[in-house]
């Protein structure tokens, strides 16, 4: 039986990126619509109801923000996610991102493994690597020029959650740097995507939720050993 594919707009002023955005996610997995205006983003979107909105920053006639907003404002179409895929200046951008309500952001030159870790994430088909440890690890977290300190409170091969001081929308990148308990190196995630905001409990801090890009062999093996080493609580039984 089909698996009924999930729909997703691409909205860009520019034929190339359109198309590298289907490149990237492939019109076999989804089904990909297109529009090249704010103007046509609004017709299109209530007819469309997409799964999902790839939505650029800078067009003609409407910014993505101005877009998003009123998407937002309407009640027909505020549950629909919207990631703004953006060429500008990125401090500035996350910024009107965030002010607009956008639930995400991603930046050009758009990259295959950062565009689909965050869509399927957003789509909710993003598949988790191995089990996932409660630690508490002390972090520094790279984004451009900056850097900040955290705590890594979650582990797992392919993932981490952190909370720090340093204010991510989902879609961002990072580098991540830790040292496991026993281990003689530090580790050194290259690269990280921000694919979730939230809190692993209730009453524990909001963080972020980190898929790992770019990490070396040797690193992935270290985390790896460690997580399979920390025993699994036993369910208690009532």
């Amino acid at each position: 039986m089909d698996i009924e594919k999930k729909i997703i707009l691409i909205v860009d002023d520019n034929e190339f990126f359109i198309k590298q955005q289907i490149g990237c996610l492939g019109r076999e997995r989804f089904n990909i619509h297109t529009a090249v205006s704010g103007k046509e983003t609004l017709d299109k979107i209530r007819s469309l109801n997409p799964d999902l909105l790839l939505l650029d920053h800078i067009m003609e006639d409407m910014t993505g923000p101005e877009v998003c907003r009123q998407l937002k404002a309407d009640p027909v179409t505020a549950h629909i996610p919207i990631i703004i895929v953006s060429s500008g200046e990125r401090e500035s951008s996350r910024l009107q991102t965030d002010a607009a309500g956008c639930d995400g952001i991603i930046f050009k030159p758009i990259r295959s493994n950062q565009l689909i870790t965050l869509v399927e994430e957003f789509l909710g088909i993003a598949v988790r690597r191995g089990p996932r440890a409660s630690v508490t690890l002390s972090c520094t977290v790279h984004r451009e020029n900056t850097n900040g300190e955290g705590t890594i409170y979650s582990l797992g091969s392919g993932g981490a959650f952190i909370e720090g001081n340093l204010t991510f929308l989902r879609g961002d990148t990072c580098g991540l740097q830790f040292s496991l308990p026993e281990a003689a190196g530090e580790i050194s995630v290259r690269e990280a995507i921000v694919v979730w905001i939230g809190r692993l409990e209730d009453a524990e801090p909001i963080g972020a939720g980190l898929e790992f890009l770019t990490i070396s062999k040797d690193d992935q093996e270290a985390i790896d050993n460690y997580v399979d080493s920390i025993p699994v609580p036993e369910e208690v039984s009532m």
